[in-house]
This record gives C-alpha cells, sequence and structure tokens, in this order.
C-alpha cells in the first residue's frame, strides 16, 4: 500500500515538473512593411533623381507625399513646389503656374466640407485678402491682366470654401497702408528677405493654408472629416489642400520668391 502511494506521488511531482507547450509569438509580417506615407516619402526622394525636364514627375511624387504623410505637410508641399518652379520661367511658366492655382481653386468643394468653422474662417479669409490685394495692385499697373486673373482665383477660392460655411468671414475690403507703400518690392516679417510684393501675397496664402492643414491634421495626423464621409471624400479633401497650397507655392516663386527650403519653410512673425 505505501508502495503504491509512492510511486502515485511521484507519478504527480513527475507530471507537475513536465513543462507545459510553448506559445510561440510570431511577427505580423504586415507590422513590417512600409506606411503608405514611408512607402510615398521613399518614391518621392528617389524622384529626385529625375532631370529637370521632369520636374512635373517629381513634384506629383512629392504632392503624393503630402497627402500620405500629413505630419509632414510644409516639407513635402515645398519639395513639390521647388520641383514645378525647376523648370518655370518666362511668360509662358507664369501662364502654366497661373492655370494650376485657377484649376485648384475649382476643386476646393471637398475642403470646404471638411473643414470646422475656426478653419474655414482662417482660409476663406486668407484667400480673399490675397484677392483683393492683388486687384489693388492690379489698379495701379498697365499690363496686369495676368494679376487680374490671379486675384480672381483667389476670390473664386473663397467663394468655394464659403459655400459650405456656417456665415460669411469675408470683409471685402482690407486695409491697404502696407501694399500701398510698397507696391512693387517688400520685406518678408518671416525672414527678413526682400520680395516682389505679388509673390509675398502668395507665399503668405500659402502659409495661411499650411496652418489650417497643420491644426486640421490634429494629433492624430490625419485630415479630421465628418464621422459619415467615406474614404474617397476624405482622401478629395487632403488632395485639395495639398494641392491649393502647392499651386500658391509654385506662383510665388515664379513671380520671384526664393525657392530656398530654408526660406520657404519660416513661419512668418506677425
Amino acid at each position: 500500500m505505501r508502495a503504491g502511494i509512492a510511486v502515485l506521488l511521484l507519478a504527480v511531482t513527475i507530471s507537475g515538473c513536465a513543462p507545459s507547450a510553448v506559445h510561440v509569438s510570431q511577427h505580423d509580417p504586415d507590422n513590417l512593411r512600409p506606411t503608405a506615407c514611408e512607402q510615398a516619402w521613399t518614391r518621392a526622394r528617389q524622384s529626385e533623381r529625375l532631370q529637370k525636364d521632369q520636374a512635373d514627375t517629381r513634384a506629383q511624387a512629392w504632392v503624393q507625399a503630402a497627402r500620405e504623410c500629413p505630419a509632414r505637410l510644409d516639407e513635402a508641399t515645398v519639395h513639390a513646389a521647388q520641383a514645378l518652379a525647376a523648370s518655370q520661367g518666362g511668360q509662358a511658366s507664369r501662364q502654366t503656374a497661373t492655370l494650376r492655382l485657377v484649376q485648384a481653386a475649382q476643386r476646393l468643394d471637398p475642403l470646404a466640407k471638411a473643414l470646422p468653422v475656426e478653419l474655414a474662417d482662417q482660409a476663406i479669409t486668407g484667400e480673399d485678402r490675397s484677392g483683393f490685394a492683388l486687384s489693388v495692385l492690379a489698379a495701379r499697373r498697365t499690363d496686369a491682366a495676368w494679376m487680374l486673373t490671379l486675384a480672381d482665383a483667389h476670390t473664386a477660392a473663397a467663394q468655394i470654401l464659403v459655400g459650405h460655411a456656417k456665415h460669411d468671414p469675408r470683409q471685402g475690403v482690407y486695409p491697404t497702408t502696407d501694399l500701398l507703400a510698397h507696391p512693387d518690392e517688400c520685406t518678408d516679417p518671416a525672414n527678413g528677405i526682400q520680395t516682389p510684393t505679388p509673390a509675398l501675397i502668395e507665399m503668405d496664402t500659402a502659409r495661411t493654408l499650411l496652418a489650417v492643414g497643420r491644426k486640421l491634421n490634429g494629433s492624430s495626423g490625419t485630415i479630421r472629416t465628418d464621422a459619415s464621409q467615406n474614404a474617397k471624400s476624405h482622401q478629395q479633401a487632403t488632395s485639395a489642400l495639398v494641392d491649393m497650397i502647392v499651386a500658391h507655392m509654385s506662383m510665388a516663386m515664379n513671380l520671384g520668391y526664393p525657392a530656398t527650403s530654408s526660406t520657404l519653410l519660416q513661419t512668418p512673425k506677425r
């Protein structure tokens, strides 16, 4: 009997010491895949090897990077505009840059639907103020048909953006003291450089939209849209914002704003 108990205790002891099954943790392959942002950024960096006559391809690669990487919106849009500026020069390129801005303004409706009130006010006022400033400058010149076209593009952008706003923040008329004091060339308060006044107007508009983009992206790193909006609407809103920023920047460079990254990434102090 004692022998039987001893055998039973030994069996229990041995079974208690037996190792349990080992769970082998396997990494999900998806965790090792680059994100959409990483892929877009890599393609954009690789596009920098392309020749000058492929500027549009380089620009589009950086535009896509801006769409996929909201946290790097400033840097990506600057690179996109620089790529376009690399092939700009002369009246024909000014017409191309103007057309790009006009077309970008016409595609702002998806963004207008996504903007909360505060940011809508900021974007609308920025576009409307710039349109007014350009129209004032155009009135002082005899060869300013192109400037009136730009002014109309800004005004149209403000009109489209206000289409889904809860109220209209446009003032129509804005202070002109500084503008009339320096109609041809002025100092950019962001960095102290001298630049043609129309170029600074375009760059300031781009900076306004960049500020809107940074706030709109929020801490999540993606544009916040209404819950009912689908993925396509989300993509359209992002694209509209990026395209308009790049259009303003490339127009500014075409009008004489320096195309260096250190200059473009400065934030206005005013």
